[in-house]
């Protein structure tokens, strides 16, 4: 048993916040969210028990108290690891036996069940971020092209969540929700959207992206030395992709995807019909990279979706070396 932390104001159990969290949109990560109540805000301090640094989610156990002050282990769950990385969530801060205050939404089904975490803030005063992005913007330098790795922080990842289930108009067969394997490799826009590393690659007669997708690699390939679609093009995850530069604005189009139940978005399926046309350029400080994205799919969309976002210049970032742990994404199922 754990000593209960001293430290903090609170009393050792669950409480509710008196901040309502209506005006902010918590990003989706990669599975539906129906579970937490993002309405509300619960607080509450134990210690560490556990860490679980998985992907595709970070999992943080916190020995507290429940509300008839008896011992409990408390599951908070986070991002994956290769969004926390993004967000500069730091493991060491977080080992067994540290005192912690929690902010959290709490499980629509009760207590005792998974809370999404907020953020964790320790005894010296840190606030560690989970679902809530970190205030702290990191250092970044200037892009000498297209080329390297970049990352939308979560503020940017959580206004496209907002700007696709708020202004996007869906069919009815896209208004209806899929709870979706959380090891699953999202093709475009999801993929674009979620707050991870990614790496740009020029080539003469091709541009390749990589994207650190919960600890499994994507990769797409644009053909620059093709003018059209091949007619009797084979459908796959990320479609078959054709750009040419107007400029210094790379302009991708894409067509050929395969169904997916994320593929028009996280948790909104996607048709063999989709077609997707990106455009891609510097900021003029060369510190992010301007993202366009215009989706037209008939069978999900009743009309076309379109979102911009900007991707932070982060050659600080490599790729997670943990991959899609499947014990780990089924925990949000029996939540």
């Amino acid at each position: 048993m754990h000593r209960s932390p001293n430290s903090f104001a609170a009393p050792l159990k669950l409480v509710v916040s008196a901040l309502a969290l209506c005006a902010t949109a918590q990003v989706n990560a990669h599975h539906s969210q129906a579970a937490f109540d993002a309405t509300r805000v619960i607080t509450f301090e134990g210690v560490v028990h556990r860490l679980d640094w998985k992907n595709p989610h970070i999992y943080l156990i916190v020995e507290t108290r429940d509300s008839e002050g008896k011992t409990m282990l408390q599951q908070i769950e986070g991002l994956a690891i290769t969004q926390a990385l993004v967000d500069g969530l730091d493991r060491n801060a977080l080992t067994p036996g540290t005192p912690v205050l929690v902010r959290a939404n709490p499980n629509r089904h009760g207590q005792g069940k998974t809370v999404r975490g907020l953020d964790v803030t320790t005894k010296d005063g840190k606030v560690h971020p989970f679902y809530q992005g970190n205030t702290v913007t990191p250092d970044l330098v200037p892009a000498d092209s297209l080329a390297g790795h970049w990352a939308p922080p979560l503020s940017e990842s959580s206004k496209v969540f907002r700007v696709t289930y708020g202004d996007w108009k869906y069919t009815e067969a896209g208004s209806a929700r899929n709870l979706v394997g959380a090891c699953d490799i999202e093709p475009i826009p999801f993929l674009a959207a979620i707050n991870e590393v990614r790496a740009i690659e020029l080539h003469e007669n091709t541009v390749v992206f990589l994207h650190d997708n919960s600890g499994d690699k994507a990769t797409r390939t644009v053909y620059l030395d093709q003018a059209s679609h091949p007619a009797d093009l084979a459908p796959s995850l990320m479609g078959h992709s054709i750009g040419h530069w107007e400029g210094d604005t790379l302009v991708v189009d894409t067509i050929g995807y395969t169904a997916h139940s994320s593929g028009t978005f996280s948790s909104v399926p996607g048709g063999v019909r989709k077609h997707t046309v990106e455009r891609l350029s510097l900021t003029d400080d060369r510190l992010h990279l301007k993202y366009e994205v215009m989706i037209e799919d008939p069978d999900f969309l009743a009309e076309p979706g379109s979102f911009t976002m900007l991707w932070d210049h982060r050659p600080d970032l490599e790729f997670s070396s943990d991959p899609c742990d499947a014990e780990v994404s089924s925990r949000y199922l029996d939540d």
